[in-house]
């Protein structure tokens, strides 16, 4: 009997992959450093300085919230943090929001589209393995687990988001289940990590 023989991650997977390190690496590494400068004394100067750019500030950060869902600059929702910072909290987190329901609506009509060939392109091996455990165990129960996701925020909503395009969900329910419950997710994890980060970054 032929064996299947495993190919290794292309030069893409592989790139897409070490995004999310070097968007972490590079986000802290900036954070400690205007620390240190003394460039912005407070985070007031900071969104003061965000504010001369106008509406292309806020443009430019919801794209890049759009594009996070199916291709991570930065882990989890690091970017939702920056977004605080940028414009204060409840304006970040509303701009995340708005982003990131575009770009996981997108992710679900790439993923309709485009099968686990999407899935393969922008997933390691190891959560592409759990992309398809996901897919078998709870596809009959999508909707309850896309909730769960979004109910408690440091759950792989993404992933649930890969799978739900490979389900029969309707693509009205499952944005109806993303604009309500992703607020809350984005705010709640939004908070968490903002409060670890500061008590993170005060021992510098």
């Amino acid at each position: 009997m032929e064996q299947k023989t495993k190919h290794g991650p292309s030069w893409h997977q592989k790139m897409i992959q070490v995004l999310p390190v070097i968007g972490l690496a590079t986000f802290v590494f900036i954070l400690i450093y205007i620390r240190h400068s003394g460039m912005f004394s407070s985070v007031s100067d900071l969104q003061h300085f965000i504010k001369s750019f106008g509406s292309f500030a806020i443009f430019a950060f919801v794209i890049v919230q759009a594009i996070q869902p199916i291709i991570p600059f930065l882990p989890g929702g690091f970017a939702t943090i920056v977004g605080m910072l940028m414009f204060g909290n409840i304006p970040g987190i509303l701009y995340s929001y708005i982003g990131l329901v575009i770009g996981e609506i997108g992710l679900f009509l790439l993923v309709r589209r485009f099968g686990p060939r999407f899935a393969r392109l922008v997933l390691s091996e190891k959560n592409f393995d759990k992309f398809e455990t996901t897919l078998q165990t709870h596809t009959q129960d999508i909707k309850r687990l896309l909730i769960v996701c979004f109910i408690f925020p440091f759950l792989p909503d993404d992933l649930t988001c890969l799978v739900a395009g490979m389900t029969d969900l309707s693509f009205r329910e499952y944005v109806q289940i993303i604009m309500v419950f992703k607020l809350w997710s984005v705010a709640s994890y939004g908070y968490v990590c903002l409060f670890v980060l500061d008590k993170t970054l005060a021992r510098f």
